[in-house]
This record gives C-alpha cells, sequence and structure tokens, in this order.
C-alpha cells in the first residue's frame, strides 16, 4: 500500500487542518486521491458504498464524535484510520485505539510526523486485505456475514452463488467485472458453461436450503 496512489478520506470540520493534511501528503510521487467531508455521517454514507486505502478522521466533528463515527466504521470495515485531534491525554489515546484505531496524532503537527505514521500504518496493513461486509444504498442493503438482503426494505431470499456473484460486483465500484470473472467467482472457473452454471445455482440452492 505505502507504494500505490491511496485513495483517501479526510473527515474534518476545519479546512486549514484538511488543507494541510492534503500538502503533507501531495509531496510523495504519488498522486493520491482525496475526498473531505465535515461531517462524520456523510463520510460513514460514502464508505458504504465506496472503496478507500486509509482515513483521517477529527475527533471533534460537528454532527457526530469521532469516536461514534470509528465504531461505526468497525461494523462494515476494516480499512487503515488515524485519528486527528487535538486531545492528547493517555485515556482518549486508549479509547481511540481500543475501538479500532490504527493510529493517533495530536495537533499540532509537523508535516514529516504525519507522513511517517502514513508509511508506518501502511506498512502495518500491507497484504491486510480487507472484505466488504455490508453494501447499503437508499433502496437496497445487503448484509453478506449474516447473509441478510432487502429491497426497499422487502427482504430477497439469494442463494449462495448470487451472493457470490454480488459481493464479485460490489468489490471494486465503478469497474466492470467481466463474465468470465462472475463465472469463474461463482463457480470455480470461468471454462463451465452456461447450462452447467445454471445447474450450479440449482445445486446451491438446495445445499442450502438442507
Amino acid at each position: 500500500m505505502a507504494e500505490d496512489k491511496l485513495r483517501i478520506i479526510i473527515c474534518d470540520d476545519d479546512p486549514t487542518l484538511r488543507d494541510l493534511i492534503r500538502a503533507c501528503l501531495e509531496v510523495s510521487a504519488n498522486q493520491h486521491e482525496f475526498t473531505e467531508f465535515e461531517l462524520g455521517q456523510d463520510a460513514l454514507d460514502h464508505l458504504k458504498s465506496h472503496e478507500a486505502d486509509l482515513v483521517f478522521l477529527d475527533m471533534g466533528l460537528p454532527d457526530i464524535d469521532g469516536l461514534e463515527v470509528l465504531r461505526k466504521l468497525r461494523e462494515f470495515s476494516g480499512l487503515p484510520v488515524i485519528i486527528v485531534s487535538g486531545i492528547d491525554t493517555i485515556e482518549s489515546i486508549a479509547k481511540a485505539l481500543t475501538i479500532g484505531a490504527d493510529d493517533y496524532i495530536t495537533k499540532p503537527f509537523e508535516p514529516i510526523e504525519l507522513m511517517a505514521r502514513v508509511e508506518a500504518v501502511s506498512r502495518r496493513v500491507t497484504g491486510r486485505r480487507v472484505e466488504r461486509t455490508t453494501f447499503s444504498t437508499e433502496h437496497i442493503l445487503l448484509d453478506f456475514d449474516r447473509k441478510q438482503a432487502s429491497v426497499s426494505n422487502e427482504k430477497i431470499d439469494l442463494n449462495r452463488t448470487e451472493w457470490d456473484v454480488l459481493k464479485t460486483l460490489i468489490a471494486e465500484p465503478g469497474v466492470v467485472v467481466e463474465y468470465s470473472a462472475l463465472k469463474e467467482r461463482a463457480c470455480g472457473s470461468s471454462n463451465v458453461s452456461d447450462a452447467a452454471s445454471s445447474h450450479g445455482n440449482t445445486q446451491t440452492t438446495t445445499e442450502t436450503q438442507t
């Protein structure tokens, strides 16, 4: 992760701090992608349907306490989070790390410190694959852990193959997934014929119901 372009979320109601974080990281040879939010709920809503590599999260947000944002984020994502806060007490730092923060940096900070912490977090999480366990839009909710799906609050029953196909489709939002890739995920091979795929769906449904 440290060597690649990062998709970075900055959630802080202070535009000066957002500018500082962005400026610190833009000195890198890699052109990172930044998305900024002033409100915690807006950041959460975005992350439920968009991929990211790193989150900078302020503790004192106008709408939701930063720790509550972190708790809700950890319900569906394990992506790296660096807390940025003006509170430097041991209790505050310990609480954030216990809830699931990957690092904690206090304001004000030097740019070199911020870059070093990003590098350290990147090294720790390199190779850690974070799988999305939920996906939601205004009308659709998919919970892959509980295998619960609903459209406009109406429950939808899906078989195992359908869950695998949906998980493949939302793994990379905005990216077109080739039909062969869907067959690979659902059937274990892209060489399986469509007739065999349909037969496999029937078998999967039967196994799920028994």
